[in-house]
């Protein structure tokens, strides 16, 4: 059985399936927290993770 949190990470992932992503940057921030950013055709999407957290802030920016 999956909680509510975890579907919700696998729902913010689910947004790249079927999207062509044509560029990922990786940058790290104060040695406990990173953003990856993945750039598809169809917008811009920033993932941040820290070491303490389940799962990662999801941040969507269509174009």
């Amino acid at each position: 059985m999956t909680s509510s949190f975890e579907r919700e990470c696998a729902e913010n992932l689910m947004e790249l399936v079927g999207r062509k992503v044509v560029d990922v940057r990786f940058k790290v921030y104060d040695d406990e927290c990173w953003r990856i950013y993945i750039i598809t055709d169809s917008g811009k999407m920033v993932m941040t993770f820290c070491r303490d957290w389940k799962c990662p802030v999801v941040e969507k920016r269509n174009k």
